[in-house]
Formats: structure tokens, sequence, C-alpha cells
């Protein structure tokens, strides 16, 4: 290799260097906070399980010394196949409502998710809890299910013992039941059971059945099932005369099977009520019934009863402390976004007099400078210096004030705006006359391949077009690349060259010129 290709390739080297060394401070820092600590411990409400029985969960998690949480980060648990999670999202609010994240309940796991609002607190602390189903053991077994949830913890132990049927005809004429399941927790299934020992009938069957609080019935949802085998819709199982079904109200409905229709025949009536935002608060949802009939040669019976579901019960909170009392804390960030912090920016900090106090103050790796053990009064800061990728203003004074029975000390939150750039170009005609030309083109702009902008560009502005007030780096502190290109004009050929677009006029050649040609 020459002398000359070395220097240039060392060149380039070193220029790669200096360009990821300019734009490494805004990358973000989210993190998956499962294994690092964050979470204290865990525990079941219940360990011991028939199938398909709920419990619940219970997390705590806090912030460590030296591992300070970031808007991104995730917390996720995962659940064994054996603990089906109950779907669900929970805020994590402190009592004055501000949000710290939210967690998202799956299936197969659960994941919380941060934002900004751990970044403006310290000591951040919290709990959730959630509910699972147990599920997945073979019939006739038991099975003890081991689970950390996926963080460091020490595992502990859940049995889940699945009997077997008892396989016996069914000793009772009727009994109600409900559910939810895991994959939709705002759903109560219930399931009306008629006539089970399918015996004969001296007179209609009559069934009068009501929601309580917390449910709003879905009268779309019904279905009919007729000796556990046919599937009918409400207005099928009306059609081939089996009865009907009225509704009474909007949470109220009354079933008639008519006796001739209903001889050695049972039927279970399937439907569905939506849990209201009230009803998610009750630990159980409730449904009434009243049910009269009378089997061939026996008395008549009314029966009255009410029929409950547990709830699925999830929620928790955080909460975090601003800092010490009189300490100034200053977080550095990117403007719209306060997750992007911005280390190496330097302060200079005054009373409200022009009295300086201290040398310098520059944010760390984390965006953050704190100044203690400052006296009761009025103060500003002065920025001073900052990286080459955020615009600063140095003669800004930000104001801020130590009460003197403050319990806290105070937080500023400062922003900087990502340095601009602008796109300017000239459209300019070859091979055509003026009166060939469109009146209007459009040129759009491509910010790293994708159009972001459009121009409509005429002769009124000579064929010009800028693009203004761009932002030059990406929240990620990495360069834009912007493009223009032309919106395609009939009879043209467009060629770019850097930011400027030319139109080469396309003459069709005839068939004489083309002969001569060859």
């Amino acid at each position: 290799m020459s002398t000359y290709l070395k220097r240039i390739s060392v060149i380039c080297f070193i220029f790669t260097i200096f360009i990821g060394q300019v734009f490494m401070p805004i990358i973000g820092h989210a993190q998956e906070l499962n294994t690092a600590g964050f979470v204290d411990s865990f525990a079941f409400e219940k360990t011991k399980l028939d199938y398909g029985e709920q419990t619940s969960i219970h997390v705590n998690f806090s912030e460590k010394p030296g591992k300070k949480m970031k808007s991104g980060d995730t917390l996720t648990l995962a659940l064994p196949p054996e603990l089906k999670g109950y779907s669900g999202t929970i805020a994590l609010k402190d009592e004055s409502g501000l949000v710290f994240g939210t967690c998202q309940i799956n299936s197969n796991n659960v994941v919380c998710t941060f934002n900004d609002t751990v970044e403006q607190l310290e000591n951040i602390r919290g709990n959730f809890n959630f509910t699972v189903q147990g599920t997945n053991v073979e019939a006739g077994k038991t099975k003890d299910v081991q689970t950390n949830l996926g963080t460091n913890l020490e595992k502990q132990t859940v049995s889940i013992t699945h009997s077997k049927g008892g396989g016996t005809e069914p000793g009772i004429f009727f009994y109600k039941a409900g559910d939810i399941q895991p994959d939709n927790s705002n759903v109560v299934r219930w399931f009306l059971n008629i006539n089970l020992k399918k015996q004969y009938l001296h007179d209609n069957i009559v069934l009068k059945d009501t929601l309580q609080e917390g449910q709003l019935l879905n009268k779309e949802s019904f279905t009919i099932h007729v000796n556990n085998k046919e599937k009918l819709s409400l207005a099928e199982f009306q059609k081939r005369g089996y009865g009907y079904i009225k509704f009474t109200s909007d949470n109220s409905f009354e079933v008639v099977i008519y006796k001739d229709k209903g001889h050695a025949t049972s039927f279970t009536v399937s439907y569905q009520s939506t849990i209201t935002e009230s009803g998610k608060n009750l630990k159980y949802l409730q449904n009434d019934y009243k049910l009269d009939y009378q089997i061939l040669y026996e008395k008549p019976i009314t029966e009255t009863n009410s029929v409950k579901v547990k709830n699925i019960s999830f929620g928790g909170g955080a909460e975090g402390d601003l800092p010490a009392k009189g300490t100034l804390q200053i977080v550095k960030h990117i403007e719209g976004n306060e997750g992007k912090v911005i280390p190496g920016v330097s302060f200079k900090l005054y009373t409200e007099s022009g009295q300086q106090i201290g040398d310098s103050y520059t944010t760390n790796k984390d965006g953050v400078v704190e100044v203690p053990n400052l006296a009761s009064g009025n103060y500003y800061v002065q920025e001073i210096s900052a990286p080459n990728y955020v615009e600063f203003d140095s003669k800004a004074k930000i104001p801020f004030t130590i009460k003197k029975d403050a319990v806290n000390g105070i937080k500023l939150m400062i922003p900087n705006k990502l340095k601009t750039t602008s796109v300017m170009g000239t459209k300019t005609w070859e091979g055509d006359k003026a009166s060939d030309r469109p009146e209007t083109i459009k040129v759009d702009l491509l910010q790293d391949g994708k159009v972001i902008a459009t121009k409509e560009v005429t002769a009124a502005n000579g064929w010009k077009y800028e693009f203004e007030k761009l932002p030059a780096v990406n929240n990620e502190g990495k360069a834009h690349k912007y493009e223009v290109k032309e919106q395609p004009v009939t009879g043209y050929q467009s060629k770019v060259n850097g930011y400027d677009i030319t139109n080469i006029k396309i003459h069709e050649a005839t068939e004489v010129e083309e002969q001569v040609e060859e």
C-alpha cells in the first residue's frame, strides 16, 4: 500500500472514531431490569391450586445504590407454562396520580415499561400484583412448579392438582356457573345448565336471570346447546320452536322452554357480560336467578339463588423522592424527549445578586449534576458550554428558589434543542422550450430514505426550493441523511446532483432517424 493510501486510511479511521464520540452522549440507556437486582421480592397468594384455580402474585421493586432507572427501562417477569396470566394493564401511579410507567399482563409474561418520571425523582420504589390461573397439568396428576419469574431471586414452588372427572350422570335438574378467561379478563362467561337429567316435563320451564352491579349484559353473545351437541343461535332456538328468550331490562332476561320441546332434553344457555370500570373494583361478580319448573307427575318447584364469580385482581403503584433539602439537581435533556439526557453540559451558579458560587458544574453520563448545601434564597444558573450537537444560550438565566421551610431540594429539568440544518436547491430545464414546462413541479425531501416533506416549485420563485429548520441529528445522536427527489414530470428525465435537480427533455426519434443512426 502506498504512503498516500495509508494516510487516507488513518484519516478515515480517526474521523470514524470522532463521529462516534461526538454522538455517543445522547444514545438511550434503556435496559432490562429483571436480573439487575431491582426486584426485591415476589409472593403467591396461594401455593396449592386446583386445576383452573386463580392465585395472585405480588411483586416489590426498588432502585439500588448506583443503579438508576431510566426512561424506557423494562421489567419483564416470565410465567411458566403452568401459570397463565390474566390479561390487563396496570398504571404505576403515586398518590397524586403521577404515572411512573405501565405493566402489561400477558398470558406468558408481565412487561413493565417505565417513563420519564423515574429520571425526575430519586429512590424509585413500587409494587404491583396480578392474577394467574393454574393450567397445563395432566388429568389425575399433581405438579410442583418452581419459578423465580425470570429474576435472580430464589425460586418458589406452586403445586397444581388436576383431578379426574367422576364420569357419572348428573344428579340435579339445574345448575348455574360462571368464569373469567385469562385472555379476556374484562368478560364474564355465564352458563345456565337446564334439565341435566333429561326428565319429562309437566309444564314449561321459566328461568329469570338478573346480573348484579359491575356488569353489562351482552345481548349478542347468547348461544344454546341442545343435548350437549347441537349449538343454536338465539334466533335459531326460537325458530326451531324450543322456546324463547325475552330481555326484560338492560341487565335481565327470561328464558322459557316449552314442555313439549323440553321433554328428555338438556339445554345449556351461554352468554357473556362485560365488566364495567366500577365492576373492576369488586371482589366478586354476582348473578341472581329464579327458576320455575315441574317434572312430570311431581310437584312444582321454585328455586332462587345467586352465583358469584371471583373477579380478577390487579393493581400497583410507585413513588420517588425529590433531591435532599438544600440541594439543586439539574437534569439536561433533549427538548421534547426527557429520556434522552445530555452529558457534558457545564453551568455556573449565582446568587440573585450575581455572586458566583463555586466554580462550574458539569452534567455526568446520566445528564445530571447536583449542588448540595445551598442556603435558603433566590439563585440562577447559566449554561456556559454544551456538546456541539445541541444549541444553547449562554446569556439565559434560569432562576430557582431554595425555600427556608422546604423539606426537599430543587430539581431543574433543562432542555436543549438539537441543532438544525436546511436543504436548498434549484430546478434546471434542458433541451426544451419554456412553453413545454408544467406550471408547477413537486420536490420531495427524504430524511434517511423516507419522505418527510414536499414543496411545490414554480417559475415565479425561479424554480428554487428550500426546506428549513431540519434536525441535523436524530434522538439517537446519529446524523440525518437528507436527499431530494422530484415527482415524475411527463416528457422529462430527472437527474439529481446534490440538492439540485435537472430535467432533460425526452425527444422521440422517428423511424428514419433511427435507420440513419444505424
